[in-house]
């Protein structure tokens, strides 16, 4: 479980969960979080879970996956069903959170990134908002 920081009733949850294998001294991120800012699939990081309620407040990335995370917020209920379809054409999952309205987008390092790019633009005017809490595309593998 990871801690979040709540400000203004936002993230609407105090924390998250996310699936982790142990690596040794360190653990592997395999989850695309919908609140843990600067983590994503497959990287690696050191961590010390708090003694009392085991909840990671703090971490460092040990290596990087080169991996990204994209937030979007779907305030409209807009029918996303054909953009999740041509994300995931790309090579990117994607991951929904329905009570929130979330989705959270894991965009491997090898993916067209201007395709991406340009898919977001289109939603973006069509009424959806995106956030990119971890944007690797100009890191090398």
């Amino acid at each position: 479980m990871f801690a979040l920081d709540v400000e203004d009733d936002w993230p609407p949850v105090a924390s998250e969960g996310a699936w982790c294998e142990r690596i040794g001294e360190y653990y592997k991120f395999k989850n695309v979080p919908f609140f843990i800012s600067g983590l994503a699939f497959n990287d690696i990081f050191s961590a010390e879970p708090d003694p009392v309620n085991e909840h990671v407040f703090d971490f460092e990335i040990i290596e990087s996956s080169g991996h990204s995370v994209v937030w979007l917020m779907n305030n409209d209920e807009l029918d996303i069903s054909e953009f999740r379809e041509k994300i995931i054409k790309l090579g990117c999952s994607f991951e929904g959170f329905p009570k929130f309205d979330l989705g959270a987008i894991d965009v491997p390092p090898d993916t067209d990134f201007e395709t991406f790019q340009e898919l977001v633009d289109e939603y973006e005017e069509k009424g959806l908002f995106f956030a990119f809490p971890v944007w690797r595309t100009n890191e090398s593998n």
